[in-house]
């Protein structure tokens, strides 16, 4: 599919929900705040490519571990800690964070993170959806791409490392930036903090060619990431 045949979509969860860039046949840019994951997909045209910075596809007690995530962590040395480990199945119904993590210990020996606990809600709304539009992306694999296959050294969270990851969006999408100032204007920084703008914007810019999208394991049978 040609990029001027599709609408991309790169969303990326937030403090308000999720939060969708979108970029029309077109050109033109659109952005969708919304609670729930499917209120957004609802929403897009069927000729869509969506990327989502969201786990989708877990591990369990037979299959421990998701070599797509090693292989990301690979890829973006020495920054791999960026990629964390997805939650084994069997402790996705913890009502508690010891709960989930003695779960995960009886699965796969290995307790999770209180970083992976907090984005439980989301990982369980993706895992109900059943859309073969919807793929799994990072953006830090997909500013690694576009910086020349070299990691994008400065945290997302700081000023310069925003910047950077712009200045790497700008010749692949080009109302990145106007999208960018328009999208803090859109909605308060409670609901959404720059650098979750920023990841969707990456996982917009790639969607619009889906022909150049690859996975980062050979094996089609395992869960993907797709940059």
């Amino acid at each position: 599919m040609k990029a001027d045949a599709t609408t991309a979509v790169g969303i990326d969860g937030c403090r308000g929900g999720w939060i969708a860039a979108i970029c029309r046949p077109d050109g033109s840019m659109d952005w969708l705040l919304e609670a729930k994951s499917a209120d957004i997909l609802k929403q897009l045209p069927e000729a869509s490519t969506i990327l989502v910075d969201m786990i989708i596809g877990l591990p369990d007690r037979k299959t421990p571990f998701r070599q797509c995530d090693l292989e990301a962590r690979t890829l973006l040395r020495p920054h791999g800690s960026r990629v964390f480990s997805a939650p084994p199945r069997e402790a996705l119904t913890a009502e508690s964070y010891p709960e989930a993590c003695e779960l995960a210990r009886g699965a796969t020996g290995k307790a999770i993170s209180k970083q992976c606990w907090h984005l439980f809600p989301k990982i369980r709304e993706l895992d109900a959806i059943s859309d073969p539009r919807v793929r799994e992306s990072h953006p830090e694999l997909v500013f690694t791409r576009l910086n020349g296959s070299v990691p994008v050294g400065p945290s997302k969270k700081s000023p310069v490392g925003q910047a950077l990851r712009l200045n790497c969006l700008e010749a692949k999408l080009p109302h990145a930036r106007s999208g960018y100032d328009e999208v803090l204007r859109l909605y308060p920084r409670k609901d959404l903090a720059r650098d979750d703008a920023i990841d969707a914007l990456a996982l917009c810019a790639v969607a619009r060619h889906p022909e150049k999208l690859r996975p980062i394991t050979a094996d089609p049978a395992s869960p993907q990431i797709w940059h």
